[in-house]
């Protein structure tokens, strides 16, 4: 009777565990350095959609965000101005936000934080090496060159801690958190993630990176152009075909009123229009992520003079690839995109080697 009882024990026991491993949950109780943040409100952010999941209010220095899990992703907290990236994995997770972050508690966290924190000691030889080079008081082309040296062994420092981190991690979501944030050339990117589990290739992060890296495929130098169409504030209908593809080259700005560095490049672009339009260059701005109000003012204080598309938003972006402004395509004039995320001098350059091989 004895043993029949100790059994039926054992066995409520192991349901009682089964059930409760399948009702896991989340906690995250999270402090704060600064204590001026108390009564503000911190948000759980899923970083793949940009979508806040829940939002605490930051009373005696911390706050705490309980929930389930899933799947595991990558979310953000974030309580201006302070922001921070962490694994939402269900178990206990403990963060410290502020000037200097802190994130233990699960297996993913943990090993997020070690990682982090390789990151953060490059970083800091890197803030370092650059005082030493001011404090030497070298001329300008000295320093660029001692600059240029500690810059290129660092990089390969922080490649291969990424690599290290990333190879131990290539099918979770530490894994696919370095993947988004590491900068790799689309060849790379693709070897890469080949070589990446069934996990991380399904994390949301990743997917659009997939997505991203099929679109800069399809846009890559020597490929013909990917038309697209946009509603003009007017009502009428205008498409990138309406300028390329028509026997000209054509050096295509995508650009936002509110973006410093594209307010910048439009004097550069102005320099090649005024010198090359007569020769055989037109130039199309194409206006994206903005309200066409403030694109329209723009033109007018920068006065601009060769034609717009206005209020594209994420069209051409996501058909190209482009995930930050500005960025500017030359296209040749069959339409096959000559040479792209031209900036600055190099645009220069480019524009005056096509223009002037044209002659």
């Amino acid at each position: 009777m004895k043993n029949r009882n100790f059994f039926l024990l054992v066995t409520v026991a192991a349901a009682t565990l089964a059930s409760c491993n399948n009702h896991a949950s989340y906690t995250i109780d999270g402090t704060v350095s600064d204590s001026t943040l108390n009564g503000n409100t911190v948000y759980l952010t899923d970083m793949a959609s940009n979508t806040v999941l829940d939002s605490a209010v930051i009373a005696d220095n911390k706050f705490q965000f309980t929930g389930k899990a899933d799947t595991t992703f990558i979310a953000t907290l974030q309580s201006r101005p302070y922001r921070m990236h962490l694994i939402v994995e269900n178990g206990n997770i403990s963060v410290e936000m502020g000037e200097s972050d802190k994130l233990s508690g699960t297996p993913l966290n943990d090993e997020m934080s070690t990682f982090m924190s390789a990151i953060d000691s490059l970083n800091n030889l890197f803030i370092a090496k650059q005082q030493e080079i001011v404090a030497k008081g070298l001329s300008g082309e000295e320093a660029a060159a001692a600059w240029n040296e500690v810059q290129a062994g660092l990089m390969g420092e922080a490649n291969k801690v990424r690599s290290k981190y990333f190879d131990r991690n290539n099918n979770n979501a530490v894994g696919a958190w370095i993947l988004a944030n590491w900068g790799l050339a689309p060849e790379q990117l693709d070897s890469v993630i080949n070589l990446s589990g069934d996990v991380l290739k399904a994390n949301p992060l990743v997917k659009e990176m997939l997505k991203q890296l099929e679109m800069l495929k399809k846009t890559a130098v020597g490929q013909m152009f990917t038309d697209f169409t946009v509603e003009q504030p007017d009502g009428t209908k205008v498409s990138l075909s309406d300028y390329v593809g028509k026997g000209r080259y054509v050096l295509v700005d995508f650009w936002a009123s509110w973006c410093g560095p594209c307010r910048r490049e439009i004097p550069n672009i102005k320099e090649l229009y005024d010198k090359y339009h007569d020769k055989g260059l037109d130039v199309l701005g194409v206006a994206v992520w903005d309200k066409p109000e403030d694109t329209q003012k723009a033109i007018e204080e920068m006065q601009v003079v060769w034609p717009q598309i206005i209020n594209a938003q994420h069209i051409p972006t996501d058909l190209y690839g482009i995930q930050g402004i500005p960025h500017i395509i030359l296209f040749a004039p069959d339409g096959t995109i000559a040479a792209r995320d031209l900036r600055e001098e190099a645009m220069k350059e480019k524009v005056t080697e096509v223009m002037t091989a044209k002659k």
